[in-house]
């Protein structure tokens, strides 16, 4: 068992002094051949008594933890000195209490995993395995490092998935059925911190390039009953069926499906997760699904702000959900399509994405209709071939000329829309002569 670390790098750490290790993911995926991770090093004295090398930046990360990063020769480590940890009741992911020792073995009692819990002594080319993790690394098992692992730490939950689903790792029995037993640890954990490691397992097949990775992390929420605490409104949609004529899922595993036919670009998977939970509240309120994609995209705004996601984020995958059932059927005129597709142009690629990944999430769709191209990008590249003004600066009028022409505030831009409509539907209307003359006949002032 060979841990490769580069030249430079094993002299820094060898040189920080006796007994400091790395530890951790680095550890734990050069033992599996994985890529490997940012490198964390742990011993049992603090950060400030290290023999540090000349031109070496030292930033206290945190302080009640003894948590520092240490950056030489343009690589960062993050230094944690050996320590216990006492937590509250509940899940809260921060302890109550920190002590700081010199026992290795305590330090890993701490840590959450035992594949994580592998130390590596660099100057000595040394593993030391206080819990056996070199064995659970090396058969792909995530393994508690002991029968309180989720009731210190709810976050460890979710981490949990995320790194059976990233890494390809079992999840041993008894630790799958602790998790199970804690799923309501997730409650004091905050937003913000559920919402990271819920992206990290939207893209956990971009890691380390496992195939439906997402969708197994996915499925792995639900079998550890964790759903119901972290977005409860997709808890709720778990067994409904849908019309067997064109879906051969529930609405729950039909969600994980669409993220799993989702290509991985940013805030497609969340949208493909989210596109159809407005579903359960319709079934409950009506008995069927009509005008879901509505209802889904008002959930949708209510969840991602009590994960505490991002404005630009929310507004964008919103819209996602409430448009993704537009035309579904084709039938729609060209016009309106042509001023849709206007109008949403820079979500059209990632609109017919999520359209694609739900139409093969149904179960019923052949993958060659699903690789068509799609109306909306027929028509997008044929109103490009045409030079339609699909932003309403490419017009050519402008709100000083309306001005000049006796519009007045508000009047100025109904007017520039209707222009603009038109323009989009026909864009030989778009040269300034057409414009003011097609001006002429709106109104001037609002209420006119």
């Amino acid at each position: 068992m060979k841990i490769h670390i580069e030249d430079k790098c094993a002299e820094f750490i060898s040189g920080l002094g006796d007994k400091v290790y790395v530890v951790g993911g680095y550890v734990r995926n050069s033992l599996c051949g994985y890529t490997h991770t940012d490198i964390d090093i742990a011993g049992p004295i603090p950060a400030q008594a290290l023999k540090l090398p000349p031109h070496t930046t030292v930033t206290t990360v945190n302080h009640r933890m003894g948590t520092a990063q240490l950056i030489h020769d343009g690589v960062a480590y993050e230094y944690t000195p050996f320590r216990t940890e006492v937590y509250n009741p509940g899940g809260e992911h921060t302890p109550s209490q920190v002590f700081f020792t010199d026992s290795l073995e305590a330090d890993a009692q701490r840590r959450d995993f035992c594949c994580n819990a592998i130390y590596y002594d660099v100057k000595r080319d040394e593993i030391i395995d206080p819990l056996n993790g070199v064995r659970d690394a090396q058969a792909k098992i995530l393994r508690g490092c002991n029968k309180h692992v989720f009731e210190s730490d709810g976050l460890r939950l979710l981490r949990l998935v995320r790194l059976a689903a990233e890494l390809g790792f079992k999840i041993e029995g008894e630790t799958a059925a602790a998790a199970r037993a804690m799923s309501g640890q997730l409650v004091d954990i905050t937003s913000e911190r559920k919402r990271v490691e819920l992206d990290k397992i939207l893209y956990a097949d971009t890691v380390n390039g496992i195939a439906n990775a997402e969708y197994r992390g996915l499925r792995l929420l639900k079998q550890l009953d964790l759903w119901r605490n972290l977005i409860p409104e997709l808890a709720d949609c778990d067994g409904i069926a849908q019309p067997e004529r064109f879906h051969k899922y529930d609405v729950l595993e039909h969600s994980f499906q669409c993220v799993r036919f989702a290509p991985p670009i940013p805030n497609l998977r969340l949208a493909a997760l989210l596109h159809d939970v407005g579903k359960g509240y319709c079934h409950k309120q009506f008995g069927n699904f009509h005008g879901h994609e509505k209802s889904s995209e008002i959930m949708a705004r209510v969840i991602l702000n009590r994960l505490r996601y991002p404005k630009d984020v929310i507004e964008q995958v919103c819209k996602l959900c409430g448009l993704h059932m537009y035309d579904m059927r084709g039938d729609a005129r060209e016009a309106k399509v042509r001023v849709f597709v206007a109008r949403n142009y820079n979500i059209i690629d990632k609109l017919v994405a999520l359209i694609r990944a739900d139409r093969q999430a149904t179960g019923m769709v052949a993958e060659q209709e699903i690789s068509q191209p799609h109306r909306f990008e027929l028509v997008r590249d044929k109103m490009i071939d045409e030079g339609t003004p699909i932003l309403k600066r490419q017009l050519r009028i402008t709100g000083k000329d309306l001005a000049d022409m006796g519009f007045e505030g508000e009047a100025i831009s109904a007017a520039l829309e209707t222009l603009w409509r038109e323009c989009v539907i026909d864009p030989k209307y778009n040269n300034s002569e057409r414009l003011a003359k097609m001006a002429e006949r709106l109104p001037k002032t609002v209420g006119a």
